[in-house]
């Protein structure tokens, strides 16, 4: 049935790109909010499950390394939690030990602080100690209060994506093994306060470089030190960490749509692909809403008519009416974003035809059959005095001269559609959807 014979309760509903009903951030490290703490069997040490620190450290010397973390009630601004990790330095045999936190390993191999015994590392045969991943972010983002004794002293966090291997991130700047580094994100960071002062808060947002050699996205290592210096740095220094987040760059489209013709009032679904991550929960910001705009007659956005709108962060569906607007062929519905702001692909042209007010049913005139093959028999309590038959543009297709209240016309040569049968009695007229079936 065409356009016209629509009911404008009926709903439908186009083939969706996803059905994925959750918000769509990607891969994510585990426990990224540090709500959850843990005592390790190996250490009677508190950690917050999948992050580690000293405490659970291997290697020659790990038994002169403290635990370095302690859970914290101080939170990153407008956070939904109540825990944050605070991180901070010792001192062993009179040489500072960076606070160290990571979701990786330690190894304390060397009492030098810069030698390459000293090391964080994925163990991938211990799932506390391994993040596996399988897409390359495109970002990450943490929260960071660093209070220090020195206004030019720098924190730093690092972030790598490495392949298929026990990676190790060593003191003295050097990876390993070199040839399995996917991608890095680093931020050296100075104080947000001085040393014992309020914890004041920043976020970090991260791009990762991909920096190769190896394309086998495998695992990510991350680690956040009070400096970016090893056995530097003051004892009285602190770090907390709250909110990390895996930041995969957002993508939007509209749905192929089955049809291109719409009439006005007419009730239509639209379906849109949203991946990545649509208004990160670190960011405070508003809630995302994905919406559908159609433009002018002439395909311009310059002042979009809003049809309808949902949030959500994930693909998903939006019902709408078309609007009581001129008939046309060179209309465009296009999706857009808010959080963050996105124009979608897959601009799509359409065509709306306005019937809008045409009387199916006139008192004094009946048309039937109603779809009809080739004959098209019209009754009317008045005198026909002229008959023209248009398409849902308006354009005249077909004029007959009449006489009479009793007509029947041979439309075999019309194409199977949808027209406009206009029956003139002089004085006045009447107006009537009639359907060519197909055969």
């Amino acid at each position: 049935m065409d356009h016209i014979f629509r009911n404008s309760a009926i709903i439908l509903v186009f083939s969706l790109l996803s059905s994925n009903l959750f918000a769509q951030y990607g891969p994510q490290l585990e426990n990224r909010g540090f709500e959850e703490w843990t005592t390790r069997n190996e250490a009677a040490v508190s950690e917050p499950v999948h992050w580690h620190s000293g405490g659970t450290a291997t290697g020659t010397f790990s038994g002169f390394v403290s635990s370095q973390i302690e859970t914290s009630n101080q939170t990153r601004p407008g956070s939904a939690g109540s825990k944050s990790v605070r991180v901070f330095p010792t001192s062993v045999l009179g040489i500072t030990a960076n606070g160290n936190l990571t979701n990786g390993r330690m190894n304390a191999g060397s009492m030098s602080a810069t030698g390459s015994g000293n090391y964080n590392y994925t163990q991938r045969s211990n799932s506390a100690f391994s993040s596996p991943i399988s897409q390359l972010p495109d970002s990450i983002s943490v929260w960071v209060c660093f209070r220090c004794q020195s206004a030019t002293d720098r924190a730093q966090a690092k972030a790598v994506v490495h392949g298929d291997a026990d990676y190790k991130l060593i003191a003295d700047e050097t990876e390993e093994p070199a040839d399995m580094h996917v991608a890095s994100a680093v931020e050296s960071f100075t104080r947000t306060s001085t040393a014992g002062g309020t914890c004041t808060w920043r976020r970090l947002s991260i791009p990762f470089v991909n920096n190769g050699p190896c394309t086998d996205v495998r695992y990510l290592l991350f680690t956040i030190t009070t400096n970016e210096n090893p056995g530097t740095g003051s004892t009285n220094d602190d770090l907390f960490v709250d909110d990390i987040l895996l930041v995969y760059n957002p993508t939007l489209a509209l749905g192929q749509l089955s049809d291109n013709h719409f009439e006005a009032n007419e009730w239509v679904t639209f379906s849109f692909s949203l991946t990545g991550t649509m208004s990160p929960e670190n960011l405070n910001g508003a809630p995302n809403d994905v919406i559908v705009q159609l433009s002018d007659a002439n395909g311009n956005f310059n002042s979009p008519t809003e049809l309808g709108r949902t949030t959500t962060n994930a693909s998903g569906i939006i019902t709408v009416q078309i609007p009581d607007v001129p008939s046309g062929e060179h209309y465009r519905i296009r999706v857009v974003s808010t959080n963050y702001p996105m124009i979608g692909g897959n601009i799509q042209e359409v065509s709306i035809g306005n019937t809008n007010g045409l009387g199916e049913n006139a008192q004094w005139c009946k048309v039937y059959p109603n779809p009809f093959n080739a004959t098209l028999n019209i009754a009317t309590e008045k005198t026909a005095k002229n008959i023209g038959i248009h398409d849902v543009y308006g354009r005249l297709v077909k004029e007959l001269p009449a006489f009479g209240k009793q007509i029947e016309l041979d439309l075999s040569d019309l194409s199977a559609g949808v027209y406009l049968l206009q029956v003139d009695y002089g004085d006045s007229r009447s107006l009537h959807r009639i359907v060519k079936a197909v055969h």
